[in-house]
This record gives C-alpha cells, structure tokens and sequence, in this order.
C-alpha cells in the first residue's frame, strides 16, 4: 500500500520486542493513531534521536492491511517548549492521552493549542493549557452561566461535581464573579497575574473536573 505523509506529535512509546516500539501520534490529518516503529530501540537506530515527545514532527508510515501500520521515517522539527516547561508539557500529553482516543480525529489540533498557550502564559500557563483540553473535549461550560439551569450569573457561583452552578442549582467551593473574570482574561490571551490562592482554586477545580472523569493528575500538575 502506498505511504501515507502528516504532521504529527509523539503521544506514548511502548517498548515491543527486544527492538521495536509502538508508538501512539496524534496527526493533522488522521487523528490518533498507533505504528509500529521496527527496530527503534537498536542502538544505531534512525528513529531514536527522532522519536521525541513535544517536537514537532512528520511522519511517514505504510497502513497495515489489516492490523497496525509501520512507521518508515520521522522527520523531527523544533522543541515546541522551553526546558523549564517539559514538565507540565508531559503533564499536557498525558492528559490529552486520556481525553482523545485511538481513532478519534481530535487531539493534534487540541494539543498544539495548549502546547502554545503553556508556552505563552508564564504562571497560568499549565492551567490555562489542560483548561483548554478540557474545554475541547466538551467537560467545561461558560464561566458566566450556570451549567445546570443555563442562566447568567454575576456574582459568586459554587463548584460541585465538577460543573459550575448558580445559588439555586447547588452549593459547593465558592467560586466568585472575579475568578472566572481573571480566568476567561488568561484564556483570551491577557496578561493576567492571578494571586496564589486563586490559582490554587482554579488548580482544584481543574483537578475535580479530571476527577469527575477518573483521571488523576501527576504530581508535576501543581502551582
């Protein structure tokens, strides 16, 4: 069959055989899919200085006729993070593993996208990055409306179970008109300094919604 050509981002690699990987990509194109990169953990390996996590990438891959498909080349491009950040860009892969799964068209997009607001929002930046993944994945609402009743709300709402409700939907951790200000301004792009405390709250609700969903966070996800 003929060879098939994407951008790509490296998601997992798994040790098979004494000398091949799988390895799990979310690509332009095609969504998340798996190949088997055969021979890639000989020490003389082309695919070993390429095959790298939070790279950009393009691959190159021949389709299995009836299983899974062989990696044939890995052209790597620049590092999408500064070294400070591959800790929390990990933590971003790690999520997105969860949220888009083998077959899905999403992830690349969804990913390179929280790859550069991590890149780009300094403090706020692993937040506002798995904020947006789960965002994409259809788990969060509006910061201004109660996701129960669907009605705007002005002042402070209440977290529960992972959704945002107004006084007369649920009680729960208050979450007040100026949070979810500063936070729609990180998202957007402005340069917001939220405080330690609020960036604590939203770091728990973040950690509830994952909850909510049974994903637990890593340790490196912290303020």
């Amino acid at each position: 069959m003929a060879e098939i050509s994407d951008k790509a981002l490296l998601v997992r690699r798994i040790p098979y055989s004494d000398t091949s990987l799988i390895c799990h990509f979310f690509t332009e194109q095609h969504g998340r899919i798996s190949l088997m990169a055969r021979g890639a953990r000989r020490p003389k390996s082309g695919f070993r200085a390429s095959l790298e996590p939070l790279y950009a990438l393009h691959i190159s891959w021949r389709p299995g006729r009836t299983g899974m498909g062989t990696l044939t080349e890995v052209q790597r491009g620049s590092s999408l993070l500064q070294p400070e950040q591959v800790l929390d860009g990990q933590e971003l892969l790690a999520i997105a593993s969860r949220l888009f799964q083998e077959g899905d068209s999403q992830g690349y997009e969804e990913l390179t996208a929280a790859l550069q607001m991590l890149s780009n929002r300094d403090q706020q930046g692993l937040l506002a990055g798995v904020w947006q993944l789960l965002d994409h994945a259809g788990w969060l609402g509006d910061l201004s409306h109660c996701w129960h009743c669907s009605l705007p709300v002005e002042g402070s709402m209440f977290w529960q179970h992972g959704h945002l409700l107004c006084g007369s939907c649920g009680k729960g951790m208050e979450i007040s008109a100026g949070l979810r200000k500063s936070i729609t301004a990180v998202l957007a792009g402005d340069r917001v300094m939220l405080s330690e405390p609020n960036c604590r709250t939203w770091l728990e609700i973040i950690r509830l919604v994952l909850k909510e969903h049974g994903i637990k966070a890593t340790d490196s996800f912290k303020v």
